[in-house]
């Protein structure tokens, strides 16, 4: 029970350190933060679009974010590293929702500011993205609207693997909008794609021509003097005849065989009798 509870407030701590930042580092584009514990201390990966914002004058202002991290959350040595979003901005959906969010405040209308930002991360590469942005857009009633490109995963293990989800506020006379970004990330592989190799058909006929074809082994006529009864003068005359190996005599029946000139049917049946055993000695 200890170790559940020491995880859940790990992960209370995380996310209290999450939305500090993004009050702390607002307008200098939030893309995102990673926590990693090592032997000299916490590391603070943050993402961000603009990083001087984050570091101030002469390194004054990331000083006292490390400061302020140190005391509220009772971090042991917190290191901060910055990490420029750089050409890979667009494709941040944390920070597509902070730009967005920015747009409604100066005054964009909700229409174009939602159908352009989905317009930036399409043109990016991303395989899909839906802009979702709630409250009062118009009227005095409470409503929502959606911008959708692409192809998106709502729920399971799919959606958690190849979406990218962010969220920002934007204040407004009216009151409070909320912004919610989604985006499939360009090299997202969804479990029903699959992708065939097509055999270069004509590398293979290349390599079957190239292959040399293996002789099928042959067994002297001359072999036969093992069996008992046969001697040269028999040899000679299957020689005489064209046939030069054991094999060509394997395929003749007694009938063929008899009916060369000089071997006699008693001499033929011997022959067939002895000739597949004579053969798989050979071998």
């Amino acid at each position: 029970m200890a170790g559940e509870r020491k995880f859940i407030r790990e992960s209370t701590n995380r996310i209290l350190i999450k939305e500090f930042l993004i009050k702390k580092v607002e307008g200098a584009g939030f893309g995102g933060m990673n926590i990693q514990r090592t032997p000299m201390g916490t590391r603070i990966n943050i993402i961000v679009e603009r990083p001087g914002m984050v570091i101030g004058k002469g390194g004054s202002k990331i000083k006292e974010i490390t400061s302020e991290i140190k005391e509220k959350f009772n971090v042991d040595n917190p290191q901060i590293e910055i990490q420029e979003a750089g050409s890979k901005a667009s494709l941040n959906a944390q920070i597509m929702a902070e730009k967005l969010a920015e747009a409604l405040e100066r005054g964009w209308h909700f229409r174009r500011a939602g159908h352009s930002t989905v317009r930036r991360i399409m043109n990016s590469g991303a395989r899909g993205c839906q802009v979702v942005i709630a409250g009062k857009l118009t009227g005095a009633r409470h409503r929502t609207e959606k911008f959708t490109e692409g192809h998106i995963k709502y729920c399971g293990e799919v959606a958690r693997e190849v979406m990218l989800r962010g969220f920002a506020i934007a204040k407004l006379k009216a009151g409070v909008l909320g912004v919610k970004v989604g985006i499939m990330k360009p090299d997202a592989r969804l479990p029903d794609e699959i992708s065939l190799k097509i055999p270069d058909v004509e590398k293979i006929e290349a390599k079957i021509e190239e292959k040399p074809v293996k002789k099928q082994k042959t067994t002297n006529i001359k072999e036969l003097l093992k069996i008992p009864g046969i001697g040269p003068s028999i040899v000679k005359k299957f020689e005489k005849s064209g046939i030069k190996s054991l094999e060509d005599l394997y395929e003749m029946d007694a009938k063929d065989i008899s009916s060369i000139e000089g071997i006699g049917g008693k001499t033929a049946d011997n022959i067939i009798k002895k000739l597949g055993k004579l053969i798989k000695e050979d071998v």
